[in-house]
């Protein structure tokens, strides 16, 4: 299954005002596609960082508790608040529509 993660903080908590968060992301940083690895989780895509205080990861696991391990292992949850949207490629939701039932 794939997954898209949106991790959000406040800017008191960021890395580049937050001395503590700072060391956080610069000690786990180069280590988080081994411990994606680990969790038996693929990163497609990310993660990418912005101004709005969001980082975004594009991934694949097996199941949701390896997923689970892999936020916890990266300790991304420790500074940010995280979503997670399952997601299918959009064939795969193209064909979600066509086999179900219009509402109205």
């Amino acid at each position: 299954m794939h997954y898209v993660l949106l991790g959000e903080h406040s800017p008191e908590i960021c890395p580049t005002s937050n001395s503590r968060t700072r060391q956080l992301l610069l000690d786990t940083a180069a280590d988080i596609p081994k411990i994606a690895e680990k969790c038996g989780v693929s990163i497609l895509s990310g993660p990418w960082v912005n101004r709005q205080h969001t980082t975004v990861v594009v991934v694949e696991a097996g199941s949701s508790e390896d997923l689970d391990r892999f936020l916890v292992e990266s300790r991304l949850p420790q500074w940010n608040s995280v979503r997670i949207l399952p997601s299918l490629h959009l064939q795969e939701g193209i064909q979600d529509v066509q086999t179900s039932a219009s509402l109205f």
